[in-house]
């Protein structure tokens, strides 16, 4: 019986994924009445293929052939009015995604046998297979079928429909996210990147966008690597964002204290192993201090105050070292070596993102996002709701769990650390006018394929944080994995990829401006915002694909 498979949409009903009916057509050989070259020029003329290959079909001794797949109805309705003996017009689903590589990652595909394959299609293919209760057929005295007579071919009869799913993200944002993303991956030759917006109140994910991305209406056309959400399977230790979490993991554990200092002389030897930072020592500092000048060595100790079990049960409680729950089939653990196994330089090197810390973008943003929301995680989400599309009842919805990770009052100090540091640094990640961005930038050293060591030259970059710090409402991160320009720093890289993104979902979303500029400030000026689509517009070319005002 055929069934056509629910929509999925955004979270304004906007269609992401669709079935629609395609037709096969099967041609009995032996039952047509015209001759086989005549049979073949009409058909070919209808099917719009050569006569020739046409002709060959029909005559390669096979007693029934496939004459063509996938047709449209009005080529379907084309061959019935032939009324010819011996064709046999099929009906089939035919899934459709009509914003193309648009959500590619989230959405997934159907195989050719019909099956989700990755993304929300595998993640609810029963629910999107579910059409409910199915009429039994009426049956006669003998137990057979009664035929039931229609104007029409039975072929036309509308199919059952499954379940609908409505999607947290938002049509207009996906579109900026990855517009942004693509701008900037392009322009620094990325191996790949990631942008992931957030509610951090509700967990519901508004964008998620990777690159590279690919088109599941083709998706036999690209390898697994593309095919992969990887900011939810491929695990990078995170560097300097990883701060956000040292630091209230150390106050929250009692190790630090909100007005502790730390004497940062540039490196610091533990064991046989130095640890060092990028641009020498700072003198004594506080936590501002290491925020804004990104110490390693004021993080290392951090690390070494708390005990192993003390440090590795704090990151856990973030979420990290175990999957999120998000609602896609694949998502990775993450990398968190046991207590047990914890060496001094362990500790240290996991205060600034390296040791025995490895993280998916998924991960970071979702424990960033319990900072903003005063200390308690909650479950990322990307389904809204599941819902039957002939009366509209919803049948599914997340209840995202949640747990406190850290005092309220550790969050929010945290937080307005982190807004001083985007206010008061040298750095542009952040800088949004209107705004205080809390954030961190990060320049991590990419490990190398066997584990062992780091690759010369090669960075991921990075920048999280939440905006407005005052009254947290979206959380973002942006991660450029490998870029070869500008740099190769967080800061300038990643950096503006939030500001654009941050930026324009504000206005969208009628997020209140938290800082104005009034005459005579005499504080930082915050310079406006250009976005990687614009800036690199003309080298891109025709690359980049505008969105309209409702996301096409």
């Amino acid at each position: 019986m055929l069934v056509h498979r629910g929509a999925i949409t955004d979270r304004r009903g906007l269609p992401l994924a669709i079935d629609t009916t395609r037709y096969d057509i099967y041609v009995h050989v032996k039952l047509l009445k015209a001759e086989r070259e005549e049979a073949a020029t009409k058909l070919a003329a209808i099917v719009k293929e050569p006569v020739n290959k046409i002709s060959k079909l029909l005559n390669q001794g096979y007693p029934v052939v496939t004459l063509a797949k996938h047709l449209d109805r009005e080529t379907a309705d084309a061959l019935q009015a032939l009324n010819w003996a011996g064709i046999d017009i099929v009906p089939r689903p035919f899934r459709q995604y009509p914003e193309g590589a648009l959500a590619a990652h989230l959405l997934g595909f159907t195989d050719a046998e019909f099956h989700g394959q990755g993304g929300v299609e595998q993640a609810e293919h029963e629910m999107l297979t579910n059409t409910g209760t199915i009429p039994k057929p009426q049956l006669d005295g003998k137990g057979h079928p009664i035929l039931v007579t229609e104007r029409e071919p039975s072929w036309d009869i509308t199919p059952p429909l499954g379940r609908h799913v409505e999607l947290t993200i938002d049509n207009y944002l996906q579109h900026l996210a990855e517009k942004e993303l693509f701008a900037m991956c392009k322009h620094s030759h990325a191996l790949k990147g990631a942008v992931i917006l957030a509610d951090p109140n509700t967990g519901e994910i508004l964008a998620w966008a990777n690159y590279p991305s690919f088109d599941p209406n083709h998706y036999n056309k690209y390898p697994y690597e593309i095919l992969k959400n990887w900011s939810m399977v491929d695990v990078y230790q995170p560097g300097s964002t990883f701060k956000i979490i040292t630091v209230c993991s150390g106050l929250e554990t009692g190790a630090i204290k909100p007005n502790s200092t730390f004497y940062d002389g540039g490196s610091l030897t533990i064991g046989n192993r130095t640890i060092h930072n990028h641009d020498g020592g700072h003198g004594t500092i506080d936590l501002k201090g290491l925020f804004i000048h990104s110490s390693n060595i004021a993080s290392a100790m951090i690390g070494m105050a708390m005990t192993p079990k003390q440090f590795h049960d704090k990151l856990y409680d973030f979420g990290l070292g175990r999957r999120t729950g998000i609602e896609l089939p694949g998502e990775s653990r993450g990398l968190l070596t046991a207590a047990k196994y914890w060496t001094p330089i362990d500790a240290a090197t996991t205060g600034f993102g390296q040791g025995a810390i490895a993280v998916t973008p998924l991960q970071l943003v979702a424990a960033v996002s319990a900072v903003a929301n005063n200390g308690v995680w909650i479950q990322p989400h990307l389904i809204r709701r599941v819902y039957d599309p002939s009366n509209g009842v919803t049948e599914k919805w997340i209840e995202p769990n949640k747990r406190r990770v850290v005092a309220p009052e550790v969050a929010k100090l945290v937080s307005r650390l982190l807004a001083e540091n985007v206010y008061e640094g040298t750095q542009i990640a952040g800088q949004i006018p209107g705004y205080r961005v809390a954030g961190k930038t990060g320049t991590a050293q990419k490990v190398t394929a066997n584990g062992r060591g780091y690759m010369a030259g090669q960075t991921i970059a990075s920048f999280v944080g939440f905006l407005p710090a005052s009254n947290p409402q979206l959380t973002c991160i942006a991660v450029i994995d490998s870029p070869q320009t500008d740099g190769r720093w967080g800061n300038t890289v990643a950096g503006p990829v939030f500001n654009a993104v941050g930026m324009e979902a504000a206005r969208y979303l009628n997020i209140s401006p938290d800082y104005v500029v009034v005459p005579g400030d005499k504080g930082k000026k915050i310079q406006p915002v250009i976005a990687p689509s614009v800036k690199y517009a003309a080298e891109l070319g025709g690359q980049i694909k505008e969105p309209d005002s409702v996301g096409h």
